[in-house]
């Protein structure tokens, strides 16, 4: 699965600001495959300039066109072009330990006393007078002829979570940003239920949770007292028999939306798990019913 950030970092044609781990970047691309999945270690805020997207997650859809703003958790997502043409969007891509050493600096750890909500992958933004001020600032320094400070970029950064969890326009997003501060363990518990349904890979589950490969194995067995692989093949199967029992997806839609390698994978172990193969179960389901 494509690593947006790495993508995007490496790529000439766009336009971009890096301090530290914190990254400003136009993205002004066409996206021709529709669905798309792509994964991202970091977190982003994303300010649409032009065109549109549909991003999906298992518990709704996020539509979005310009002068919309969404937050998108690090994970993996998939998205599906709305709209022929371009797609272009301000992108601020920053880690958790940035959100949390500004927090801590600045004292902002429960200033709005928000209770802390079971937020999505995707949390969909008011864009306010200050946040709109903010987003058309900093596209304002990619317009002129010389790069901002590094000292200056990083002061924008600290500025848009200060703005976030000052104001009462994103409840969500300021509460999330707060429940960061939890402990490794529910930090990989959020991220393994939130990614399951992606087929990633073992090492790019360990870079979401910030460990090796070796620690993350060694933590996931702490916490759910199986092995990653053998514990994404049980969920995975489990939210398939929901699909097939709550929808009218075909197979070929629950093969993806489930996050298996390919369908014949999918039929094989779906059929050894629950003892019929996956059309055959949903017939018996609603002769059942």
């Amino acid at each position: 699965m494509l690593n947006a950030l790495d993508f995007i970092r490496n790529h000439p044609g766009f336009k971009q600001f890096t301090v530290d781990k914190l990254t400003f970047v136009t993205y002004d691309c066409p996206i021709e495959e529709s669905p798309f999945d792509y994964w991202t270690p970091k977190n982003y805020f994303a300010f649409i300039t032009k065109g549109g997207l549909r991003w999906k997650t298992p518990r709704q859809d996020y539509v979005v066109h310009q002068g919309d703003a969404v937050f998108i958790k690090k994970g993996a997502h998939r998205v599906y072009k709305i709209l022929s043409g371009e797609f272009c969007a301000l992108m601020i891509f920053l880690p958790d330990d940035f959100i949390c050493t500004t927090l801590r600096e600045e004292a902002l750890n429960g200033c709005q006393n928000h209770p802390v909500e079971d937020t999505d992958t995707v949390i969909r933004l008011k864009v306010d007078p200050t946040l709109s001020d903010y987003f058309a600032g900093v596209l304002n320094y990619f317009a002129q002829s010389t790069a901002p400070s590094k000292s200056l970029l990083k002061v924008k950064f600290k500025e848009l979570i200060i703005n976030i969890l000052t104001s009462s326009s994103n409840p969500a997003l300021s509460s999330y940003f707060q429940s960061i501060n939890m402990d490794k363990k529910h930090q990989l518990q959020n991220i393994m239920e939130e990614n399951f349904v992606y087929n990633l890979s073992l090492e790019e589950y360990a870079r979401l949770c910030g460990r090796s490969l070796a620690s993350f194995k060694r933590d996931f067995e702490k916490v759910y007292h199986s092995s990653p692989g053998k514990w994404l093949k049980k969920k995975r199967l489990a939210y398939a028999k929901f699909l097939l029992e709550t929808t009218e997806l075909n197979v070929s839609e629950i093969t993806l939306e489930a996050g298996f390698e390919n369908t014949s994978h999918f039929i094989r172990n779906f059929k050894k798990k629950y003892h019929y193969p996956p059309l055959q179960f949903r017939k018996s389901v609603v002769e059942v019913a």
